[in-house]
């Protein structure tokens, strides 16, 4: 991938609606859905709710805002919420991977 091919690091926070509503709480599993899909193409690396269930974090990789932007509007709740677009410097996360298979 070239230089000028190559995707950039986005963090997003995701501001959540003060009251969740029928049809806002109707959106979350068609949200969970789009997500997981996302995730599995490594689109978003990571997604990230606090405990009160006000704010939503999720880091992503794009080619610039407007492609941000372009993913966020397909999150079924993207309309309810309020959202802010980071570009990272860079982004570092622990290795995942299977654990360490032991043969007894």
């Amino acid at each position: 991938m070239s230089y000028f091919n190559r995707l950039n690091t986005f963090q997003v926070h995701i501001k959540l609606p003060d009251i969740f509503t029928r049809r806002f709480a109707a959106l979350i599993p068609q949200q969970r859905e789009r997500v997981n899909q996302l995730m599995e193409e490594r689109v978003i690396l990571n997604y990230a709710l606090d405990m009160d269930r006000s704010q939503l974090w999720v880091t992503m990789q794009a080619k610039d805002q407007e492609a941000v932007m372009d993913v966020l509007s397909t999150f079924p709740i993207i309309k309810d919420v309020k959202v802010e677009i980071f570009e990272l410097a860079f982004f570092d996360s622990a290795p995942m991977g299977l654990p360490e298979l032991i043969m007894n």
